[in-house]
């Protein structure tokens, strides 16, 4: 199985160093900046101006070769999945993760079942990352390496990264609150004060009057413009507006339950998460070990692209520290769960994994994803670990 893994790996390499993928918007984005033209001339361009900023020498090096620029992405992708893996192993149970088997107790190979089957697990969406040639592997690294730096109080580190990322792609904002509930406000003031410098950063670039424009754009017609509705945009946004309005998010499939206006249903969503928000905020009140907290942001890092208002399949690679924690929970013979627990997890897989096109077909697939299959996967996952939450075992 594994060498199956791998020659996957290598096949999407090869493939998609030689495709444009999403990475031809990061290439545009930077290409705008160094010929002073407008960076949201671009439709790809949805991201903070910021963002343009930073892809300003990927599109050097694509000017160079385009197959050299995405093939070191690419391949980075990869590299960082060792990472990815090794902070989940690192912050879930305590060990090392290592290449190669090791009768050390504190070490487990990568090719151990307990860590390779929560990868075949996430797989899916890995490709989707890599195919798509795109930066969420790279920003859930960056924020398990946050989570990490708060567990060990480097709040300097953790803050210059989380501000930084949330500067790049906005997403990984989410953290930001949670971190001011976890009491954290050292690396948040930090965070908060990255931020800032990106935009002078911005304003350095474009200038004052064309930075501001570029910031009131994305701001009004970006960040807080219309829901794209889709069914590959997997949010609980396009989901509410296909469940209470009478707009389609494809294939003229229609769900609606209500017809109201899209802007209503909208402040409906807002209104649903905050009340998620204070549930889950009363859920996690003073965790007891270290476990608890380090699961509580797991939790938050697999609701990311839920409540988001734009989430490509691949943002749900996001959810993978969550998926390796439960897995490993639930095969611990010492902790007794609630049927329901381990139901609701193995919802979540068959779910995600199930309504692939390679295992039902391209148009199947679709449909599924119009009723929010990838949404639901998630929402299953989350409550997987909520009704599960006071039996993490003491350290």
């Amino acid at each position: 199985m594994a060498t199956l893994v791998g020659l996957a790996l290598i096949f999407e390499l090869v493939r998609d160093s030689q495709r444009a993928g999403d990475f031809i918007g990061y290439i545009n984005a930077g290409n705008a900046v160094i010929n002073g033209t407008p960076i949201y001339a671009d439709y790809l361009n949805t991201w903070p101006p910021f963002f343009a900023v930073f892809s300003v020498p990927f599109a050097y090096v694509d000017a160079v070769s385009p197959l050299l620029v995405r093939l070191i992405w690419l391949c980075g992708i990869i590299v960082s999945w060792f990472y990815i893996t090794k902070s989940a192993v690192s912050l879930t149970n305590g060990k090392e993760l290592v290449l190669k088997p090791s009768d050390e107790s504190k070490a487990i190979w990568l090719l151990d079942w307990k860590v390779f089957i929560p990868l075949l697990l996430i797989l899916r969406f890995v490709i989707d990352d890599l195919s798509n040639i795109q930066i969420n592997s790279y920003l859930l690294l960056a924020s398990l390496f946050v989570i990490g730096c708060h567990m060990k109080q480097k709040y300097l580190a953790g803050g210059i990264v989380l501000g930084f990322i949330i500067a790049l792609k906005v997403y990984p904002v989410f953290l930001l609150p949670f971190f001011m509930y976890r009491k954290a406000y050292k690396l948040s003031a930090i965070a908060i004060g990255t931020i800032a410098m990106t935009v002078a950063i911005s304003f350095m670039v474009f200038g004052p009057t064309e930075g501001l424009s570029n910031y009131q754009n994305w701001i009004s017609n970006k960040a807080m413009g219309e829901t794209i509705l889709t069914h590959k945009n997997q949010s609980i946004f396009p989901f509410m507006e296909g469940l209470a309005t009478s707009q389609s998010r494809g294939l003229e499939v229609h769900y609606n339950m209500l017809d109201l206006p899209a802007k209503t249903v909208k402040m409906i969503t807002f209104c649903l998460i905050v009340v998620f928000a204070l549930l889950v905020a009363f859920r996690f009140r003073k965790p007891k070990t270290m476990s608890q907290v380090v699961g509580q942001f797991f939790f938050v890092l697999a609701a990311i692209p839920v409540l988001s208002p734009l989430a490509w399949k691949y943002y749900f690679v996001f959810t993978f520290p969550l998926i390796f924690l439960q897995f490993t929970r639930l095969n611990d013979k010492e902790v007794e769960h609630k049927s329901i627990v381990k139901w609701l997890f193995v919802a979540a897989m068959v779910l995600s994994i199930g309504s692939t096109d390679g295992i039902l077909g391209a148009r199947i697939s679709d449909v599924l994803e119009v009723f929010g299959v990838v949404t639901f996967a998630a929402i299953c996952l989350l409550l997987s670990f909520v009704l599960s939450y006071k039996t993490v075992p003491k350290e």
